[in-house]
């Protein structure tokens, strides 16, 4: 990738990768801003219990803390699953569709909402209905970010 695609001049002196590492970021802040919205709703739709932050803040080992579980949440969705993502994104291409950046994007994304289910949810007081629309939009918050995280590391990047 040159310096002059991702909106540096070649007088910039940063090293391509350093290039690249802020260019994902960036699409780490947009698409963690877009799954941080669609969580925004699903809490208000159900009179905030759902228990998403609770959630997060367990899955980052903060049982009960959900200000700095949330603030853990935020680093990870612009630092480290970008980073991530720009890693092994290439080897989502041998999977049907693979050749999409977007699609590689929701693979990656599924296995976090897997992760996130499997490490965040255990222990939540989710029942009936709130248990379904939990799976629900932790799913669409999932997919949304990862979609996004693909399609705007594609375009910052490349």
């Amino acid at each position: 990738m040159s310096q002059e695609v991702a909106g540096f001049d070649d007088d910039s002196g940063l090293p391509p990768a350093v290039v690249e590492g802020i260019q994902t970021f960036k699409a780490g802040i947009v698409s963690t801003a877009i799954m941080l919205f669609i969580f925004l709703v699903s809490e208000a739709e159900t009179d905030f219990n759902l228990g998403v932050p609770a959630a997060i803040a367990k899955f980052v080992g903060m049982d009960g803390e959900p200000y700095l579980g949330f603030a853990v949440f935020v680093v990870a969705g612009v630092v480290v699953w970008p980073l991530l993502f720009a890693a092994i994104e290439d080897r989502f291409k041998a999977i049907p569709g693979g050749d999409d950046i977007g699609v590689r994007g929701i693979l990656f994304a599924l296995l976090l909402w897997v992760a996130f289910l499997g490490l965040g949810s255990a222990g939540l007081q989710l029942e009936g209905a709130f248990f379904f629309l939990y799976i629900v939009f932790s799913l669409l918050a999932h997919l949304a970010y990862g979609y996004s995280l693909g399609v705007f590391y594609g375009r910052f990047t490349r």
